[in-house]
């Protein structure tokens, strides 16, 4: 399987990998999709392993021996949407086509480079245009092209095997459900939230926390408005800090931003608690059902101008981005991300005592495809400053070059003065 890292457009010079050329190419918003080949025999199979039948689609090369990775789609891909091919695959259409981006042979995933090179022919599939650049600038300008002419955004590649989504940023409406409070040094502050959607029968489906957005100039507000809606749940969710969420009357929605949208992961379909409500009962879980996974998602304030129903936020906004409806037999438990290094300094300044953070995170999760395997957080807290908290993230594939990262911005921004608290 192939991992995406997906960023935000904006960080663009600053997280992908500096490096002598990329290759990037337009995004589909259709299905993963792998075919197994060899010799003249093809089996199709989607992001969960599961086999898909497409016999209008076949490939007359015999140079190649292996896996080809591609992306399904209807017509040219440029207008379709995820929920178009699954449709499309559940009709049998024959406008389904595939758009080959990579390839694996028994040495592994073949260089970009390489794969350029692989002469590929038959009916209703075909290679992605990969455009050769070799700068962050270029791959920018190219960026806001696409997204120009409506498209979907971009995937960039390196020959040292990064893989990078870019995506516009999107604004969606989630109902707030309940909410958790930290613990430790920062008790008695609002930590997550609890998020969902609303369906035409008012159920509620759970499809993301998060505790972006939330900062000293927002939170405590918000916190005394929820703090005033508590109702009861026999269903229970567990937030990060290990304490159960309080869940509120479904009265208040959050405008969120957040990069991409999925409907399935490695397991299949995306599977999450549905849940009933009343004001006598309070929630009552129903079942798992269909959901979403939401990356990078950030709250930014509340919409009092709209209602909680399905009109206002509902699966309307997520439904564009929802796969095939086959239910994932099993849903694999993430396992959670371990710390490999963690410093922090402190410094004493006119305006207060100011702080440094280095993490080096090990995610524990590249094998989903969604996760880079280290993550380096830089977190500079300055107590006179507009905004008090910045903190800057740097991806990475192997634990030497984390390793590296993490020592230079030590280097960098450890001075004189600080000293080390942990």
């Amino acid at each position: 399987m192939l991992n995406y890292i997906t960023i935000k457009p904006e960080l663009l010079e600053r997280q992908i990998v500096e490096t002598d050329q990329y290759w990037w190419s337009r995004k589909f918003d259709g299905h993963f999709i792998r075919i197994q080949k060899q010799g003249d025999e093809l089996k199709f199979k989607n992001k969960s392993g599961r086999a898909i039948n497409l016999p209008h689609i076949r490939i007359s090369t015999t140079q190649f021996e292996g896996e080809l990775f591609g992306e399904l789609v209807v017509g040219d891909g440029k207008a379709c949407t995820n929920a178009d091919v699954a449709a499309a695959i559940a009709s049998g259409s024959t406008d389904l086509k595939i758009f080959l981006f990579a390839a694996k042979d028994q040495n592994g995933i073949l260089p970009t480079s390489k794969f350029i090179e692989l002469s590929i022919a038959g009916e209703n599939i075909q290679k992605v245009e990969w455009n050769k650049v070799t700068s962050r600038s270029e791959i920018r300008q190219a960026f806001d092209g696409v997204v120009a002419d409506k498209g979907e955004g971009l995937v960039v590649a390196t020959e040292t095997g990064f893989i990078y989504k870019l995506k516009p940023i999107q604004t969606i409406d989630l109902i707030i459900v309940g909410y958790s409070m930290n613990i430790g040094e920062n008790a008695g502050t609002l930590r997550d939230l609890l998020l969902g959607v609303m369906d035409d029968n008012n159920k509620i489906t759970l499809v993301a926390r998060t505790s972006s957005g939330i900062n000293s100039a927002n939170g405590g507000e918000l916190l005394k408005t929820i703090s005033t809606l508590h109702v009861k749940s026999n269903y229970t969710e567990v937030s990060s800090a290990k304490t159960a969420f309080v869940f509120i009357e479904p009265k208040l929605i959050a405008q969120c931003i957040c990069l991409d949208i999925q409907g399935e992961n490695a397991s299949g379909t995306i599977l999450k608690p549905v849940l009933t409500y009343s004001a006598k009962d309070g929630y009552l879980y129903a079942k798992d059902g269909e959901s979403v996974s939401i990356s990078s998602l950030v709250f930014q304030n509340l919409r009092t101008d709209k209602m909680p129903n399905a009109e206002h936020a509902g699966w309307n906004q997520l439904k564009p981005f929802l796969g095939s409806a086959d239910d994932a037999a099993e849903i694999h438990e993430k396992l959670p991300s371990t710390i490999e290094i963690k410093e922090v300094f402190s410094k004493d300044s006119k305006n207060g005592l100011a702080v440094r953070k280095l993490v080096l995170l090990k995610t524990n999760k590249e094998s989903s495809g969604e996760f880079t395997s280290y993550i380096n957080f830089y977190t500079d807290y300055s107590p006179g400053r507009k905004s008090p908290i910045e903190t800057d993230i740097y991806l990475h594939h192997s634990l030497d070059e984390a390793k590296i990262k993490f020592l230079a911005l030590k280097e960098e921004n450890i001075k004189k003065g600080w000293e080390k608290v942990n």
